[in-house]
This record gives structure tokens, C-alpha cells and sequence, in this order.
């Protein structure tokens, strides 16, 4: 019977420990992911949001041809109403890298429906690819 138990134990602490943690009040869409992923494929707000702010960039990057196959990693911070105060980047093709920049400063965001993709995107991190 304390055999039984055991493994009953062990099975249950297995399957609990391979499922994703989801705290309250946190978005994650990975159990190695943090609260507010926002990653492209998101089919949530927080995705939206995220394929929002991409297109707006690349509406407005000059000479989208010339930077296939190049990356930057692009940080903006936003206000509530989708207008950035901060914008800078890292690890990348520099050339790209500006015109991303240059193509940020030019974009007119969506503003922010929901106070919690708000938090999270805030002060955001978007690998960018050419």
C-alpha cells in the first residue's frame, strides 16, 4: 500500500512539474517564458499588440529590400497612449539598426486598451529581422 502511495506521489509530481506555471495576473505563454512574452504568434492581446508595433515599423523603415536577412534588437519605451519616449538598439546589423531606429521615431503606435499588455509592454525588446 506505501508502495502505491509512493508512486502515485512520484507520477503526480512528474506531471505537475512538466506543465507550464501560470501565476495570477501573469501572461505566459511558455513555462520558461516570462509574464508578458508578446511574441508575434501570440493569438492574444499581447500578440496583437506585439504584430501592431512591428507593422508600424515597417511601414515606415526606408528601403525594406536592403536589409533581408539582417537583425537588431530594437527597445522602445512607451506611455499608455502608444507614443514612445525612449528608443534605442542592440546586437545587430548596425545600418539596419538605424533604419529601425530612424523608422521608430517616424511610427505612430497603437495606444495601449488594456492596462496589463500595458505593464508588460511598457519598456519592450523586439528581435527585429530584415
Amino acid at each position: 500500500m506505501v508502495k502505491k502511495i509512493f508512486m502515485l506521489a512520484v507520477v503526480a509530481t512528474l506531471a505537475t512539474g512538466c506543465t507550464p506555471l501560470h501565476p495570477s495576473g501573469c501572461h505566459k505563454t511558455s513555462a520558461m517564458g516570462n509574464c508578458g512574452s508578446g511574441t508575434w504568434d501570440d493569438q492574444d492581446e499581447w500578440g496583437a499588440q506585439a504584430r501592431a508595433i512591428r507593422t508600424a515599423i515597417n511601414a515606415k523603415i526606408a528601403d525594406p529590400q536592403s536589409w533581408k536577412g539582417k537583425k537588431c534588437r530594437l527597445h522602445l519605451e512607451f506611455a499608455m497612449d502608444g507614443t514612445v519616449s525612449n528608443i534605442s538598439t542592440s546586437n545587430g546589423n548596425k545600418a539596419y539598426c538605424e533604419a529601425l531606429k530612424s523608422a521608430a521615431q517616424k511610427a505612430k503606435f497603437p495606444a495601449f486598451t488594456h492596462p496589463e499588455v500595458y505593464r508588460d509592454f511598457q519598456k519592450s525588446g523586439f528581435s527585429m529581422r530584415g
